[in-house]
């Protein structure tokens, strides 16, 4: 892992520490696939890039923390791989406020669909 200039990430976001733990109400481990980032970026070093082509996936919803780093990390990778990226504003959230709305307002013009939650999960399950 690297040397994360964000203190609490170094201290917190380590292998065997409670808080990195999921829950098991979010995940079903016989279908998702479960990784453990090494960087800012979902796609950098992990097997996310080829587990997506091989399920022919041309769109990525993108959500978690740190909206002015891993989240716009993630969202520039995956508009460079050519995924239709998708952003549901409410499932984002950043350690100051500033950032986080600066971050969205320059993805949304740049890289990704800003959108709601309940708009992402009216399509998802309309889709059955």
């Amino acid at each position: 892992m690297p040397y994360w200039k964000i203190r609490p990430v170094r201290e917190t976001y380590l292998p065997g520490n409670a808080a990195i733990e999921l829950d098991e109400s979010i995940v079903d481990r016989s279908y998702d696939l479960v990784i453990r980032k090494t960087g800012p970026a979902i796609f950098y070093e992990t097997k996310v890039e080829p587990f997506l082509t091989k399920a022919s996936v041309d769109t990525v919803i993108v959500t978690g923390v740190n909206t002015s780093g891993c989240i716009r990390a993630s969202v520039i990778d995956s508009f460079q791989r050519g995924y239709r990226t998708i952003v549901p504003e409410g499932c984002v959230g950043d350690v100051e406020e500033g950032p986080h709305h600066d971050t969205l307002r320059d993805v949304e013009r740049r890289h990704a669909e800003l959108v709601t939650l309940d708009s992402v999960l009216s399509h998802l399950r309309s889709l059955g």
